[in-house]
C-alpha cells in the first residue's frame, strides 16, 4: 500500500527532532543522540579506487588470529535443559582477540585507514536463540593486558568496557533494534545507546551490526548503581529475568519472589550487578530481602494501601513508560526474557528495555496480530493494571506519544530515514546475506516470512500502522482489568 505523505506536523516534529538531535552531540552523555540524524551521511565522493572496502559507516575490524569464537549450540544440553555451548580451548567461554575501529569524521572508511581505538576484547557469541544464526550476535568486554576492564568511547558513546555486537539477521527489515533502542531513549530516562556499523571478522566482510552499549554499570557508565555493604545494604544493583543458562552459572543467584511467577515462563532472577568479585554474602542478602519486599507488598491484597502501595517501590512513570514501549511493538519477551530491573541511586526499581528483534511481529514461533493487548498478562505488569491509577497514567501517556514518537507519521520517517542514512550498506549486507534474506523462512507459519529486504520493510510498516490504529480504538479496554467485579477475588 501507499503510505500517506506526513503533513506539516509531522515535518515540523521531525525538524525539531533533528535540531535537537544536532544539540545532543554535546558533552551531556544522558542526551538521546540518534546516528541517522547526526552522523556524516552517504553520498561523498572517495578516492579510494573501489579496491577496498569503502563506507560512510563505523568499521569494526575484529582479528581473533583464526581461533574460533566460542558460544556456538553444541548440540547438547545442561541440567536446566537448556543447550550447551561451545568453549574455547582453555576451557573459557571467551577468548582474546584485537579489536580495531575506524571512524573518521570527514572521510569514508577502510579498513587501511588509522582506528580510532584499537583494544583487547573478551568475545564470545551471545543469545539464545540467536547464537544458532549463521550471522551470529557478540559480547565484547574491552581488557587491557592485564586483563583489567579496559573502557573505552565507541562511535561518540561514552566510555564504557561491555558491548554487544548485534547483527540484524532474523530482522529482514534491519531496523527494529535501532528505531526501539532510540524511541525507548527519548520516552525514559535511560535506554541502551546504539550505533550501526559494519563489521569484519578474520578478514571476513560480515555485514551490517549494530554496537549496542549493555547494561551494566562500571566507573564510567551512565547507570549510577554504586553499591556499600554498610549495615549490609545495597544502595544501587541490578537485576536480569532470563533464562538461565551455562554461562551464567558463576554469577548465578536467585531472587525468591514472592510467588515465584516468573519461575512459571522458566524465568530465573539472577544478580547482575554487583559483579561477583564484589557480591559479599550481605549485599547478596540484602538485594534478595530488598527484592522479596518489592514483590511482597505488589503480589497483595495491600498492592494499593497508603501504606503498603507498590509506588513506595517503583518509579511509576518509568513502568508506564516501559509498559508502552514494549507494549506498542508487542515485544512478547519483555518482562518475561531479557527482563532488566534496577534499582539506581535514586531508591526505586525502573526498567531497561533490552532486544527488539522480536518486536511487531518478527516471533519466530507465533504470529503477533496488531489487534490484541499484550503486556497486561507479564509478570509486575499483571498486578499493576489492577490499579486505576496505573491504567489512567498509561492511557494518558499513551495520548501524549501518540503525538510524538509513537504517532504514525514520525514512524513512518523514522523508517525511511534510517534506510536513507544506511544507503549502500543496506545492500551490501543484504547481498553478503541474500541467501537468508531470500530463502530463509523463520517464522511460522511460512507465510508470514519476507523474501526481499522491500517486503519486509513494507510488512513493518503495515503492522504498525495497523498497531496504532487498533491501539487508538481500544487501549481503553485496559480499564476492565482494574474494575473492582474483576478484582473482588483472583488468582495469581
Amino acid at each position: 500500500m501507499k503510505y500517506r505523505i506526513a503533513g506539516i506536523a509531522a515535518m515540523c516534529l521531525m525538524a525539531v527532532t533533528a535540531c535537537l538531535a544536532s544539540v545532543w552531540q554535546s558533552d551531556d552523555a544522558n542526551q538521546r543522540v540518534h546516528q541517522h540524524l547526526t552522523a556524516r551521511q552517504p553520498g561523498a565522493i572517495c578516492q579510494c579506487g573501489g579496491e577496498e572496502l569503502c563506507t560512510h559507516l563505523p568499521l569494526v575490524i575484529i582479528d581473533t588470529g583464526g581461533v574460533e569464537i566460542p558460544g556456538k549450540v553444541t548440540g547438547e544440553v545442561d541440567a536446566f535443559g537448556e543447550s550447551i555451548n561451545s568453549l574455547a580451548a582453555d576451557g573459557r567461554d571467551v577468548i582474546d582477540a584485537t579489536l580495531s575501529i575506524v571512524d573518521n569524521l570527514n572521510a569514508n572508511n577502510h579498513p587501511s585507514d588509522p582506528a580510532a581505538l584499537t583494544t583487547i576484547t573478551q568475545i564470545r557469541v551471545r543469545g539464545h536463540s540467536s547464537r544458532l544464526f549463521e550471522k551470529s550476535p557478540y559480547q565484547l568486554k574491552f581488557v587491557d593486558e592485564k586483563g583489567a576492564d579496559a573502557p573505552a568511547p565507541v562511535m561518540g558513546m561514552p566510555s564504557h568496557n561491555e558491548w554487544v555486537l548485534n547483527g540484524p539477521y532474523l530482522d529482514k527489515s534491519l531496523v527494529r533494534n535501532y528505531m526501539w533502542y532510540n524511541i525507548a531513549g527519548e520516552m525514559m530516562e535511560w535506554a541502551p545507546n546504539v550505533r550501526y556499523c559494519e563489521l569484519i571478522l578474520n578478514g571476513e566482510y560480515r555485514g551490517l551490526y549494530l554496537m549496542v552499549e549493555t547494561i551494566t554499570d562500571g566507573e564510567d557508565c551512565r547507570l549510577d548503581l554504586r553499591t556499600t555493604a554498610k549495615g549490609a545494604t545495597a544502595s544501587g544493583y541490578l537485576l536480569r529475568g532470563d533464562r538461565t543458562a551455562a554461562e551464567d552459572l558463576d554469577g548465578k543467584r536467585d531472587i525468591y519472589a514472592y510467588l515465584e511467577r516468573m519461575m512459571t515462563l522458566r524465568t530465573d532472577i539472577l544478580i547482575k550487578y554487583p559483579k561477583r568479585a564484589s557480591l559479599t554474602q550481605e549485599i547478596r542478602q540484602a538485594i534478595e530481602l530488598d527484592f522479596a519486599r518489592f514483590e511482597k507488598a505488589l503480589y497483595s491484597y495491600d498492592y494499593d494501601t497508603d501504606g503498603y502501595g507498590y509506588w513506595h517501590y517503583i518509579d511509576v512513570d518509568n513502568f508506564v513508560n516501559y509498559f508502552l514501549v514494549n507494549e506498542f511493538p508487542i515485544n512478547a519477551d519483555a518482562g518475561r526474557y531479557s527482563t532488566y530491573i534496577y534499582k539506581d541511586m535514586s531508591g526505586k526499581y525502573k526498567l531497561a528495555v533490552w532486544d527488539f528483534n522480536n518486536a511487531c511481529d518478527n516471533f519466530p514461533t507465533d504470529p503477533l496480530p496488531p489487534e490484541r493487548l499484550e503486556m497486561v498478562s507479564h509478570t509486575w505488569f499483571f498486578m499493576l493494571c489492577k490499579h486505576e491509577d496505573f491504567v489512567e497514567r498509561v492511557i494518558d501517556r499513551y495520548a501524549q506519544l501518540r503525538q510524538t514518537v509513537l504517532s504514525e507519521e514520525y514512524l513512518m520517517d523514522y523508517i525511511d530515514q534510517t534506510l536513507a542514512y544506511l544507503g549502500p550498506a543496506v545492500e551490501r549486507n543484504n547481498q553478503r546475506w541474500q541467501q537468508a534474506m531470500t530463502q530463509w523462512e523463520p517464522l511460522s507459519p511460512v507465510e508470514r516470512n519476507a523474501h526481499s529486504h522491500e517486503e519486509a520493510v513494507e510488512q513493518l510498516k503495515q503492522w504498525l500502522v495497523d498497531r496504532g490504529n487498533w491501539l487508538d480504538q481500544n487501549l481503553h479496554t485496559l480499564w476492565q482489568y482494574c474494575h473492582p467485579s474483576r478484582n473482588k477475588t483472583y488468582d495469581f
